[in-house]
């Protein structure tokens, strides 16, 4: 899977550069030279002071629906406790009936489990969204200004010549960090 990923990049790389007209100087594209570059926007993301208070709030919010699951579990594991307790003295109907209300239950925790993970999900995207988008337009611009060609997002390299710049400190001084 990783030899095909980088198959398809080292193929991408090389119809950007081949193919490509778009910012590069016309001295650039005559000596067909081509920048590339990478960040690290995890570490750019972790230097910005509101994302501590993003996550204490997602926090927050998470603690919340996991306090409304948790007493859901309760009610659950209490019906099941009086369910198993009761159910040889119980007629064949109630029997039926109990079991349907725990089942049903059961659904709702799922349901609710599954909607609240969401919520935390939207609500993620949006307070992080103009965070990303002010890190998207300070990368376009040191990008512009040091001419680069490619950037790549990783945190990580698995490999780097010298000729590859790293911007993750310019992107972070164009930031204000």
């Amino acid at each position: 899977m990783k030899k095909i990923l980088l198959v398809i990049v080292l193929s991408l790389f090389v119809g950007v550069t081949l193919y490509s007209q778009d910012s590069l100087s016309f001295r650039q594209q005559q000596s067909g030279i081509v920048r590339i570059a990478y960040i690290n926007r995890a570490e750019i993301l972790a230097s910005i002071p509101q994302v501590q208070n993003i996550d204490k709030e997602l926090a927050q919010l998470e603690h919340d629906y996991e306090a409304e699951f948790t007493k859901m579990s309760k009610e659950y594991d209490n019906k099941v406790k009086a369910y198993l307790e009761k159910n040889k003295q119980l007629s064949e109907p109630i029997k039926l009936a109990r079991q349907t209300e725990i089942t049903e239950l059961e659904s709702r925790m799922m349901t609710y489990k599954k909607r609240y993970k969401e919520e935390i999900e939207k609500q993620r995207a949006k307070l992080y969204a103009p965070i990303n988008e002010l890190i998207d337009e300070a990368i376009r611009f040191v990008c512009k200004r040091e001419q680069i060609t490619i950037l790549f997002d990783q945190a990580q390299p698995l490999y780097m010549s010298a000729q590859c710049v790293e911007l993750t400190s310019l992107v972070k001084a164009e930031l204000g960090l």
